[in-house]
């Protein structure tokens, strides 16, 4: 029997908007608490223009977000063994 069924795929969906979600908000205070003048105003150009080290930060916690979320949610997630 296939590993992909609908609840799994929806499942994953879900815990990659979550994760996406939870990324974004832990971008946003990263660049608030890193000093960037413009704070949860400043736009990812502006934050490598201030700091490159947290310009690549804030995109690896952009990507990492969904990526983890669809990963617990998948976990977490009972399996049919029927």
């Amino acid at each position: 029997m296939s590993t992909h069924t609908p609840g799994r795929v929806i499942g994953a969906l879900a815990g990659a908007i979550i994760g996406l979600l939870v990324g974004g908000i832990a971008a946003v205070n990263l660049v608030i608490f890193a000093g960037v003048d413009q704070g949860y105003e400043a736009s990812l150009p502006e934050v490598f223009e201030t700091n490159v080290l947290l310009g690549v930060t804030t995109v690896a916690v952009l990507i990492a977000g969904p990526i983890v979320g669809a990963i617990v949610a998948l976990r977490i997630r009972p399996r049919s063994d029927t």
